[in-house]
């Protein structure tokens, strides 16, 4: 049988070029670390190479196989085992596994080295995307020492055995549904060995009862069907059961493997949502990066505890794991706590690049094989916001060919795409996957926050057909930052929650709409931003990036999501007041709350989890506030002060950048950008397309056209300069698009 070998200390690490490495010798001043590990620093976007080593002295019994086990190392490596090189891995967030067999030498001293580089590239996934590529071997590493017939753990990264389970309906009252376990394993072995091999299959329920059996044979499917199995039945009931896969030798366990396999059946229905097992369920969900404070993307499963730990307390019922693989044990917890999962590939921009595409395709079979087992996947999704740098009916053919390639290897599950605003109802890339789901941020990048409905109806009305969701939308949140009249763009705690509260009733009132997912649970890390006051963040997370801090938007949906009894007082960190009446708001999902103060008592009902007390008149000094639902209480102390505290309000370090402060009406406006002429309202897909504008604007501003052909398309050249902050100055801005509008369309 196999021995499985933590391999996560006793490594060395150096960041220098390959060409300076020779893979064969022992790296000079190395630092020690253990993995997993990143050499990211905020502040310190290095891209490029990164080398490990570890030094092993092996003990094989003569016949013997070893595996080396990665989980995950990003973005590109290539692996050496005392200067030869056994192969390499493209994709930062799958397992791949390496034999080591041919170049190990037993009991002696072996170098293994790992090449890792995080540069953008052209042909492995992602190539963009508002998150960082850490860099490193940022998952756990095992060696496995197995028989020299053993399970394949090379075949995709798996284990060997791909398990699947389809579920029937009840066939009458006297005939319960049937569970069926689909179950196919790979298998290496000696090549003089000619020989078939029997795998025994087994299934587990809860109690360690025998449920199914049935033996097979290596690279055939077989089956275990069991009757009337207990369903994995999301929050409410998450049952597994355990299969087991025992490689036999003339009756000889020679190698075995387990994972946890659920029955469930899923529907989608245009007009009416998500069923799960015959139920409808509304998809509550939040969407999640994978780097945690500190640590970044080299997280480990405290820090994973702690995640869905939160996404529970909040009460929501399904996940959006993006924009790549995550770990096992993330999609092993959702197994466990009935989190509806969209799982996804890192496929951000696509170009005709073929090992491009050929990549995604591969990085593709990598996450369902090593997956479909697990019940808490609902959805493969194939791409997201590859429209962002201009839609072109070639992508519509590379995921028609991912759409094909997902449902061969599983016909089981949902595919799904996740589009930006500016892809049109009528577009291919909305009826190619079985669903398709939009990330839109009106009320913060473009449009008001009332236009979720219109947009959500207008989608429908065209096409009744499609199921519908939201896989984004959001706000970001500098927890600094405070008002008692939250605008757009001010950044401030209060309106993060004013969003919410406006945007998430309109999705959630449309049937049609199956699912949302909150973009972001977390705050999470994208190298390159600095905005809200905040450098190397993305900060539209519900929690801070330490999981230290629920944002008064948490408790938002808590109440309206959450079984859990609570009350929360909101904008407790908006401590220092100037008015004389304050408005105080509650969060609970108890049906009344009554407020306390200064020896009064208001009492407050709602059934949307808000609750507004106003006007409540504030005193000299602190004031001391008490809020009760039934046995709960929460208390919060605000403080009238003379003047407004500037510590609270965002100052725009590039105020001249903000269009919006070059116009006060709509007459100016059209003066500054006539119709039928370019200017920097027009986004970069479209300059993209005119040579004489790229001429103009090469000549004059060449910074700004070499960042123009680098960055999100669909952002109008305004919105690119006010992202990057460093491109032009608010006066080069102007400038720019005197020269545009002299260009006629």
């Amino acid at each position: 049988m196999k021995t499985v070998l933590d391999w996560n200390q006793g490594w060395v690490f150096s960041k220098k070029s390959s060409e300076d490495v020779d893979p064969g010798i022992l790296l000079s001043g190395a630092e020690p670390v253990s993995v997993p590990h990143t050499w990211y620093v905020d502040g310190e976007y290095y891209q490029g190479d990164g080398i490990y080593q570890k030094v092993f002295t092996p003990d094989l019994d003569p016949g013997q196989r070893m595996f080396c086990r990665f989980y995950g190392v990003d973005k590109v490596c290539s692996v050496f085992l005392n200067g030869q090189k056994i192969g390499g891995h493209e994709g930062g967030y799958s397992i791949f596994a390496l034999e080591m067999t041919h170049c190990v030498k037993n009991h002696e001293q072996n170098i293994l080295t790992v090449i890792a580089n995080n540069e953008k590239g052209d042909h492995v996934n992602p190539l963009s995307g508002d998150f960082t590529i850490f860099g490193g071997i940022i998952r756990r590493v095992e060696m496995i020492i197995a028989e020299q017939t053993c399970f394949d753990y090379t075949y995709y990264g798996t284990d060997g055995v791909l398990a699947n389970t389809v579920i029937g309906e009840p066939l009458g009252d006297d005939r319960p549904s049937e569970g069926i376990v689909r179950v196919k394993s790979y298998i290496l072995m000696p090549e003089n060995d000619p020989g078939k091999k029997t795998i025994r299959y087994e299934l587990w329920d809860h109690q360690g009862q025998l449920a199914g059996r049935s033996d097979g044979i290596a690279g055939e499917e077989t089956a275990i069907c069991i009757d009337d199995p207990v369903r994995w039945n999301g929050r409410n009931d998450p049952y597994v059961y355990t299969l087991s896969a025992t490689l036999l030798d003339e009756g000889r366990a020679i190698d075995k493997v387990e994972k946890r396999v659920g029955f469930r059946s899923i529907r989608l229905d245009s007009e009416k949502g998500f069923f799960l097992n015959g139920d409808h369920i509304k998809l509550n969900g939040v969407a999640k990066h994978q780097d945690s404070a500190g640590v970044f993307a080299a997280a480990g499963p405290e820090n994973w505890d702690r995640d869905m730990e939160l996404i529970c307390e909040i009460g929501a019922n399904a996940v959006r794991l993006s924009h790549y693989q995550h770990p096992q044990y993330i999609y092993d917890k959702c197994d466990q706590m009935g989190l509806v999962v969209w799982a996804e590939v890192p496929v951000l921009k696509m170009t005709q690049h073929p090992e491009l595409f050929e990549n995604a395709r591969h990085q593709l079979k990598e996450l369902i094989l090593q997956n479909m087992h697990h019940p808490s996947i609902c959805f493969w999704g194939l791409q997201n916001e590859i429209a962002i740098f201009g839609e072109q009916p070639y992508m519509h053919e590379n995921v028609k060919q991912l759409n094909q390639l997902a449902k061969f290897l599983d016909p089981f599950r949902f595919t799904a795409g996740a589009n930006l605003n500016t892809v049109e109802y009528d577009s291919p890339l909305n009826k190619i996957t079985d669903t398709t789901a939009y990330n839109i941020y009106f009320g913060w990048y473009y449009g008001e926050m009332e236009d979720y409905g219109t947009f959500l109806d207008g989608f429908h009305r065209e096409n009744p057909e499609i199921p519908l969701a939201i896989s984004e939308y959001g706000v970001d949140c500098n927890l600094q930052f405070h008002s008692a009249h939250p605008t757009v763009k001010d950044y401030s705690e209060e309106f993060q929650s004013v969003f919410h509260e406006t945007v998430y009733p309109q999705m959630q009132s449309r049937d049609y709409v199956w699912g949302t997912f909150v973009w972001n649970m977390f705050d999470f890390v994208s190298g390159v931003r600095d905005e809200g006051g905040v450098k190397y963040r993305n900060n539209k997370g519900l929690v801070t990036h330490d999981r230290a801090v629920r944002k008064d938007s948490f408790y938002y949906y808590k109440a309206l999501w959450s079984r859990e009894p609570f009350v929360h007082i909101a904008e407790k960190r908006f401590q220092k007041r100037d008015e004389a009446h304050i408005r105080i708001k509650v969060y609970s999902n108890m049906p009344d709350v009554t407020l306390c103060f200064d020896g009064r008592e208001q009492k407050r009902s709602s059934d949307h989890g808000v609750f507004i007390f106003d006007p409540v008149p504030l005193k000299e000094g602190d004031n001391v506030f008490a809020v009760y639902a039934g046995n709960l209480k929460d208390e919060a102390v605000f403080t009238k002060v003379d003047a407004p505290e500037k510590a609270y309000a965002y100052t725009d370090p590039n105020p001249g950048l903000n269009v919006r402060n070059w116009f006060t009406d709509e007459a100016e406006k059209e003066k500054l950008f006539p119709a039928g002429k370019y200017s920097i309202m027009d986004t970069i897909n479209v300059l993209l397309d005119n040579n004489q504008v790229m001429k103009l604007l090469d000549s004059g501003w060449p910074k700004v056209g070499a960042y123009m052909r680098d960055t999100i398309g669909t952002f109008t050249l305004e919105q690119a300069a006010a992202h990057s902050k460093t491109i032009c100055t608010a006066e080069e801005l102007k400038e720019m698009n005197q020269c545009l509008t002299q260009i006629s369309k």
